[in-house]
């Protein structure tokens, strides 16, 4: 599995990942405060995607 997967990478080297993407998201930040604010949106996205049926939440 583990071929697999590093023959799937080396045919597209150029795709970041979303952690290198939100990396350089916040290290373009201007002060601390836009740090912050950049940290808050990050951390609500991944919220945002939360859904209760994923982890079996709704009666049945």
């Amino acid at each position: 599995m583990n071929t697999l997967l590093n023959f799937l990478k080396s045919l597209r080297p150029s795709i970041e990942s979303q952690q290198e993407r939100d990396d350089a998201y916040i290290a373009a930040a201007v002060d601390l405060y836009d740090v912050e604010r950049r940290m808050r949106e990050i951390d609500a996205r991944g919220r945002k995607n939360w859904s209760p049926i994923a982890y079996g939440l709704y009666p049945r």
